[in-house]
């Protein structure tokens, strides 16, 4: 016999899952409990269709286990059980275990994407706002990366600010990649030297399975804010992702 409990609670998940303003796809758990009750009721519907007479002179088991023993001896015992039909879902199984694939599908999507990079680790609610590409046009100052050799590169811009990444100094194939975080119009470059009149120009590397990561708060006068359209205590942080060779860009 069904258990009435069951009953109850697949015709609340129904409401959920059909009524209007139906929220149960918000809901994983309770859309996986759905399927499973449907799937139950289905079983349960095609045994009792089993109990029931079969169609045109076809035996159901009891009834070929009766012409079995009546007839007695081998032939009896060699009597072919009554073919079982198997129970066909219902339409709204058929409908939710359609939408638990692209739920899943849509997490595992998610999956991927979240972990290009480590996004929010403390869930402080930071946003990401850009990803930044490599630009071979942009003419990078050599006084930001002086004593490195080779495979310097510029990233598109992102409120005035540029990033740059380069190899650290410490040689072999597996060497971290730096960056540095700058505005370039805060930047005053000579043939010896340089001058930077704002707050910010440090650089920033890898360190075994952690990427570069560059943090900035501009506040109402930090020099760095006037070339931006960004409010008053906005928080930034630059990102390396070495596995595309992006910046992401996180604001909070």
């Amino acid at each position: 016999m069904p258990r009435i409990d069951d009953d109850d609670e697949l015709a609340t998940l129904r409401r959920r899952a059909y009524a209007p303003g139906a929220d149960i796809s918000a809901d994983p758990s309770a859309l996986e409990r759905l399927i499973e009750l449907e799937q139950r009721a289905a079983d349960r519907d095609g045994g009792a269709a089993d109990d029931r007479a079969a169609p045109d002179g076809e035996q159901t088991e009891p009834e070929a286990a009766s012409v079995g023993a009546e007839a007695g001896g081998e032939d009896g015992e060699s009597a072919r059980p009554a073919r079982r039909r198997m129970p066909r879902l219902r339409r709204s199984t058929v409908v939710m275990l359609a939408g638990a694939g692209l739920v899943v599908a849509t997490l595992l999507t998610a999956l991927v994407l979240v972990q290009r990079v480590q996004t929010d680790p403390l869930q402080v609610g930071a946003t990401q706002v850009a990803r930044l590409t490599e630009d071979p046009s942009f003419d990078i100052p050599s006084s930001l990366y002086r004593g490195i050799t080779g495979n310097v590169k510029a990233y598109t811009a992102f409120e005035g600010f540029r990033v740059i990444s380069y190899p650290s100094f410490r040689a072999g194939e597996g060497a971290a990649r730096c960056m540095t975080v700058y505005q370039p119009d805060l930047l005053d470059t000579g043939d010896d030297a340089f001058s930077y009149d704002g707050q910010f120009l440090l650089p920033s590397c890898a360190a075994g399975p952690f990427p570069a990561t560059f943090t900035i708060l501009l506040a109402e006068d930090t020099p760095e804010r006037e070339p931006t359209d960004l409010p008053a205590d906005t928080s930034l942080q630059f990102v390396y992702d070495q596995g595309r060779d992006e910046i992401v860009v996180f604001r909070g």
